[in-house]
């Protein structure tokens, strides 16, 4: 269970990724339902001309994050996983929270995550990841991740900080997708079920350069939801924050494993993280 839980977080993570350095799309999308004004009330349609379209958010968002140099992320997940195996069957929950500091050009990060997990004591990580290298703390422990390791991974982080298509899921849900407006923000809602849940989960990890064992159990999920939830500045334009709400099964070598996630992310500090300077203890443990 624990190698299925760090591939799923893996995958959940891109999706968070994906809502701050992905927030727009230079291509032009199908305006979604739920943006026509009334003609029957003039105050109704005063408000309903207030809300961009898709392709105008798309368009002001993109201008907005096309110079956005760095940025910082905060995100929690919470798992409730059923392992069920024969006869027998394992509950489990899994706490991820996770905390990011990103430059993105040359790309640079630092990442603090705590996972918990019931019956097991937690695990502390602290990693500082450049376009070559990674370093990692477990513990008081430091070490240089093998380069065999390292590539893979640091070209899905690069993958997902600047893709070619951005918001492109949203084009493929476009009868799922809506916008409206909440406080300062305005939001990009997608209610998914039924094929166009997996056309979506496919269309963001395509675009985070998934490696092709989380391809593979993507293949696998039978995902039965999916509700997600950008929230852009309607000021700056910038990313604010994503909800993602996640039902699937899946099974794998007799066992079958049922999952019910919830991941909130928050994006601040905009052009707010100048530099990051990796311990020189981190750097000794490549030595």
């Amino acid at each position: 269970m624990k190698k299925w839980t760090t591939l799923l977080i893996g995958a959940l993570l891109a999706v968070s990724m994906t809502a701050c350095s992905n927030a727009a799309d230079n291509s032009t999308a199908t305006p979604p339902a739920g943006n026509e004004t009334s003609n029957e009330e003039n105050t109704t349609a005063e408000q309903a001309t207030k809300l961009p379209t898709l392709d105008e958010l798309i368009d002001k968002t993109n201008a907005a994050t096309k110079d956005m140099k760095s940025f910082t992320t905060e995100a929690n997940i919470d798992q409730n996983l059923k392992l069920v195996n024969g006869e027998q069957s394992q509950d489990q929950q899994v706490k991820t929270s996770l905390k990011m500091d990103i430059i993105k050009d040359p790309m640079m990060i630092y990442q603090e995550m705590k996972m918990e997990m019931s019956g097991q004591e937690a695990q502390n990580v602290k990693q500082y990841i450049t376009s070559d290298k990674i370093y990692s703390q477990v513990g008081d422990q430091w070490v240089k991740i093998p380069d065999e390791q390292t590539k893979p991974l640091i070209e899905q982080m690069q993958a997902s900080m600047n893709p070619e298509g951005e918001l492109e899921q949203f084009k493929k849900i476009a009868e799922d997708t809506k916008i409206t407006e909440e406080g300062d923000n305005y939001v990009i809602n997608a209610d998914v079920s039924g094929d166009n849940v997996k056309e979506l989960a496919k269309a963001v990890m395509e675009q985070n350069g998934s490696d092709a064992q989380t391809q593979a159990m993507l293949d696998q999920m039978n995902i039965t939801s999916m509700k997600m939830k950008y929230m852009i500045n309607k000021e700056t334009y910038l990313p604010a924050s994503t909800d993602v709400d996640m039902v699937m099964e899946m099974e794998q070598e007799g066992q079958k494993i049922s999952m019910d996630m919830k991941m909130t992310s928050m994006f601040s500090n905009h052009n707010g993280v100048k530099e990051i300077k990796i311990p020189q203890e981190a750097l000794d443990s490549s030595k």
